[in-house]
């Protein structure tokens, strides 16, 4: 469409298709059911239109803009295209355009009444192109203004950023995100507590959470339970990986007040790396989230299991399926671990030695020992299957007669 560029006599024709365009793609690669036009067009229109932002965008009814930098002309090209009917924007950027992109987005915090975004996702490159992670340099100052543009965002609900240098410029910016519903971020520096407590405390205002996933060096330090508390408030959430923020000491009473607080929630995943929690808390984890968590992410101190009382009490009907855990078998705790998760779980229940994160294709290393837990588990499940025929039996004949 107009690939030899636009004159005055294809204007009106140009206007005519603009005003179908619902989602933009300029990417690498052309993906089934979405319209890719060569971003040359776009600049030539651009010329034509001498459009100005918001008002006379070249897309005015578009809601989905995704742009691939590493192949369109430059970020400046996102000016020309965003209007107030933009919801949804895509966007990768290279290291040689993060001037031109800080510039980009410094503008359209200055336009936030004109742009209402629902989601948003960026993922920035550093290809060694003056791209620089100093205090100043231009990675640095492009972050900031992603986190001014975040923040004059008050209406989004969906926000990813893959990867940014630190957490610092991204704290303040999230408070005001209280329609949030997913936060997904990656960061590359190690950081020190402050500003991992001041994102949660942030995020504490966010109401509205329902996923939280946040990768980046892992903080070797240990966690108290009040590190987490301010997440409580945070009802809806579903899907909750604690694992960046290393090893979190936990007891009973704190899985408790969890449980109360997320409701909803279906994935709960903690670090595996450093301590262990006490294998006795699967316990609460499965009465306390009951009956919505399904899979759970814990490191678990299995050497503790031969110690642990027969469960006499009730535990409730729950769907708790997955267990991951980087605990290793020796041969003394196959058989009590075992007892322990037949007394808690029901058939269909899966125990992976992995970290829960797809990486490692749920492998379940070291085998031999888990293949003998499972093995030995569904011989506990079938016994109490029986046992409880049995039962229902001679309570039947005792009726009978």
């Amino acid at each position: 469409m107009f690939r030899n560029g636009l004159s005055r006599a294809n204007w009106p024709n140009y206007s005519s298709y603009a005003d179908r365009v619902r989602e933009l793609h300029v990417t690498k690669t052309a993906r089934g059911g979405r319209i890719e036009l060569d971003p040359n067009t776009l600049v030539h229109a651009s010329a034509v239109a001498n459009s100005q932002i918001g008002s006379g965008a070249l897309l005015p009814k578009a809601r989905t803009l995704e742009f691939d930098f590493q192949q369109a002309p430059g970020p400046v090209l996102l000016l020309h295209l965003i209007s107030p009917a933009v919801r949804h924007i895509i966007i990768t950027i290279p290291g040689r355009f993060h001037e031109a992109a800080s510039v980009v987005f410094s503008t359209l915090a200055a336009m936030s009444c004109s742009v209402k975004l629902e989601r948003f996702d960026v993922t920035i490159l550093n290809d060694g192109s003056r791209a620089s992670t100093s205090k100043q340099g231009p990675q640095s100052i492009l972050e900031t203004n992603i986190a001014k543009f975040v923040a004059s965002q008050s209406g989004l609900q969906r926000l990813r950023i893959h990867p940014i240098d630190s957490l610092s410029s991204l704290k303040q910016a999230i408070g005001p995100l209280r329609h949030l519903r997913a936060l997904e971020l990656a960061f590359k520096t190690s950081t020190s507590n402050s500003p991992l407590q001041d994102i949660i405390t942030s995020l504490g205002s966010c109401i509205d959470l329902e996923k939280l996933h946040i990768q980046g060096p892992l903080n070797l330090g240990r966690q108290n339970f009040s590190v987490i508390q301010p997440l409580l408030s945070c009802a809806r959430l579903t899907n909750l990986d604690l694992s960046w923020l290393g090893s979190i000491t936990l007891n009973a009473a704190n899985v408790e007040e969890m449980g109360k607080a997320w409701t909803k929630l279906e994935s709960l995943r903690f670090s595996l790396v450093g301590d262990k929690m006490p294998v006795d808390l699967l316990i609460n984890f499965a009465a306390s989230f009951s009956p919505s968590l399904q899979s759970l992410t814990i490191p678990l101190d299995v050497s503790t299991v031969e110690r642990i009382s027969p469960i006499t009490t009730y535990v409730p009907s729950h769907d708790l399926k997955r267990l991951f855990t980087g605990s290793s078998l020796q041969e003394s705790h196959i058989q009590p671990f075992a007892e322990l998760l037949g007394a808690i779980f029901r058939p269909g229940f899966c125990i992976i030695s992995s970290n829960g994160t797809g990486g490692q294709r749920g492998s379940r290393e070291p085998s031999s020992s888990y293949d003998r837990l499972s093995s030995l588990l569904s011989l506990i499940w079938r016994v109490q299957n029986l046992t409880r025929h049995k039962v229902q039996n001679e309570l039947g004949a005792c009726d009978r007669a």
